[in-house]
């Protein structure tokens, strides 16, 4: 069955009982079950989108056509982007976080694959071992890395920053950031940079076992082996990019904000331009994006200075740090359920409630400039899971949907997809929950 099929289904099914419809993208699109498709595997990023969602509300004729603008102003990784582009779409993209945009306007570049081997072998032969270079500034930068490897990643990092052209740059450097916690003594079965430390288990545990294997070959990598062997994999995903694409692509990941979505000339992105938005934006209490990313952050030269990473996470919407004086006065959202458990809640843990009222409030404002964007008739679709504030259900589909019927949308259906539970916040942080299933909201303006 066609796609276009499933949608008139799932039209017709919504009208009629009003009642999400159960999927499973997984089932309904099992050749993309092997995620390593064209570069949706450059480099890793915490709570990835599944591709199957965006693949299928792309790959259709009722919610966009080849050479249609297609906007994620949550971006991340780039996977609605990429997605497009292999449709024949005009990806657009926003994101407050500097990686993000640098993996995903690389992910969706076209690069000559000669070229990238030419300076794959000259940063190569390039990088010196014996010479000491000065570090750029990295949180901790002792704390997260052996002294021999620290030096090594300057040095390659060295030799990146000397490749004339930025979208070459941009390849290497994508590949060096993937390559950074890698190499660190940070635990990687973390998205959060955490020390590794194999004494937290018992003795025997296999857990002991593999963090002791990993730490003792940090000590006998080779640095530059391992970049390399990056690099090649990275080569062979653009290679298989090349295959798939239809059209010459240009990077369209323009802007910092969500909320004002702007070119880097200033002039903002035209009203009634994009023909369909699709999007998993970040959730109240998010993935602490900006410090899962801190070391590469860092050594990419994107945070001279500690001070730095804060900026980036007062610009993420859903972050945690406010000044202790906001915790204590209660705005209204102007969502009657939401305020009416925010105001509850707020009585007891006015952190938690502030940072939820806080979510919602930008959200509206990344939504007013969403359907400013907009066509008329054009669809836009939220991929969003509900999650728990103080053990009370914060039921954010819900909450997210009452926005955007305010700001005029029609909900045409409503899909529920069970995914593989996954926490929003590091395990100390105790007013923290998981997702075990995820809202695919279509909207329609």
């Amino acid at each position: 069955m066609k796609f276009d099929d499933y949608i008139d289904i799932y039209i017709k099914d919504y009208q009629k009982k009003k009642k999400p419809i159960s999927v499973s993208f997984r089932e309904m699109i099992p050749n993309l079950n092997n995620s390593d498709r064209a570069t949706h595997l450059i480099h890793t990023y915490p709570a990835k989108l599944l591709p199957h969602i965006p693949h299928f509300f792309i790959n259709n004729s009722i919610f966009s056509n080849p050479n249609d603008k297609v906007l994620d102003s949550f971006c991340g990784s780039g996977t609605v982007l990429l997605e497009s582009v292999l449709a024949g779409r005009t990806p657009v993209g926003a994101d407050s976080n500097p990686l993000a945009r640098l993996i995903s306007r690389t992910k969706i570049t076209s690069y000559e694959i000669k070229k990238l081997k030419q300076i794959q072998s000259e940063i190569i032969s390039s990088i010196d071992k014996r010479r000491k270079v000065e570090n750029p500034y990295v949180v901790n930068i002792d704390y997260w890395f052996l002294p021999e490897i620290k030096n090594e990643l300057g040095l390659i990092r060295e030799a990146i920053n000397k490749i004339k052209n930025p979208t070459y740059r941009d390849f290497f450097n994508v590949c060096f950031s993937n390559l950074v916690k890698k190499v660190s003594l940070s635990d990687p079965r973390v998205s959060v940079p955490v020390r590794l430390n194999p004494n937290r288990y018992p003795a025997n545990h296999v857990l002991r076992k593999e963090s002791n294997r990993f730490l003792k070959s940090l000590k006998e990598i080779d640095v530059r082996k391992r970049f390399n062997e990056i690099i090649e994999q990275n080569i062979k995903r653009f290679e298989k990019l090349n295959l798939e694409l239809t059209k010459t692509i240009h990077s369209n990941i323009f802007s910092t904000d969500a909320r004002n979505l702007i070119y880097p000339n200033g002039s903002k992105l035209r009203s009634n331009s994009v023909q369909l938005y699709i999007s998993s934006p970040p959730y109240s209490g998010a993935q602490k994006y900006i410090r899962s990313c801190s070391l590469s952050l860092g050594w990419l030269g994107m945070t001279e200075e500690e001070t730095v990473l804060r900026k980036l996470e007062e610009k993420s919407i859903g972050r945690e740090h406010y000044s202790i004086k906001e915790f204590f006065e209660l705005k209204k959202t102007g969502i009657k359920n939401a305020d009416l458990l925010l105001e509850k809640i707020h009585k007891k843990y006015p952190q938690r409630a502030h940072i939820a009222i806080n979510y919602l409030i930008e959200m509206h404002d990344s939504f007013i400039e969403a359907v400013r964007v907009l066509k008329r008739n054009g669809y836009f679709i939220l991929i969003i899971g509900n999650n728990q504030i103080c053990g009370h259900e914060f039921n954010t589909q819900e909450y997210l949907s009452t926005i955007l019927e305010n700001l005029g949308l029609k909900l045409v259906f409503k899909l529920i997809d069970d995914i593989r539970s996954y926490g929003l916040m590091t395990k100390r942080n105790k007013t923290a929950s998981i997702i075990t299933r995820e809202y695919i909201l279509v909207f329609q303006k």
